[in-house]
């Protein structure tokens, strides 16, 4: 039984979240064209627990990330509108959550990491009797 001091906690906004994860990539596919060479993946997607916003996160892979990643921030938030009226087609509820598209640096950071790591490596090879 649950008492009266324990927090409640909303399922809610997870089950929108992952829904709308599931709808956006063919969303993006259909209705937004993407530049040449440049693959952009859908990491998260965050919903506010009134439901009013959801921030949706993406990673780029390709040639210069940073500044392609800037560019594909932008276009993203320019087709937020259709990305908000195509999940109000997909998705049943009242209100549908305002998108905000955000780049996420997460697996660029981790590729760096490694990089380093990889380097830290190379300098310094095992002695003898020492595993990898």
């Amino acid at each position: 039984m649950r008492t009266p001091d324990a927090p409640k906690t909303n399922k809610r906004p997870l089950r929108i979240a992952a829904e709308i994860l599931r709808e956006i990539p063919e969303i993006l596919r259909a209705h937004v064209e993407m530049p040449e060479g440049i693959i952009v993946s859908i990491t998260e997607c965050e919903v506010s627990d009134d439901l009013s916003y959801a921030k949706i996160f993406f990673s780029v892979y390709g040639e210069n990330e940073k500044t392609t990643a800037r560019h594909i921030e932008q276009l993203l938030n320019s087709k937020k509108g259709v990305v908000r009226h195509e999940i109000a087609g997909r998705m049943v509820m009242r209100q549908h959550p305002e998108i905000r598209f955000v780049y996420d640096e997460t697996p660029a950071r981790a590729a760096r990491i490694e990089e380093l790591l990889k380097q830290v490596r190379e300098s310094n090879p095992p002695e003898d009797g020492e595993q990898a």
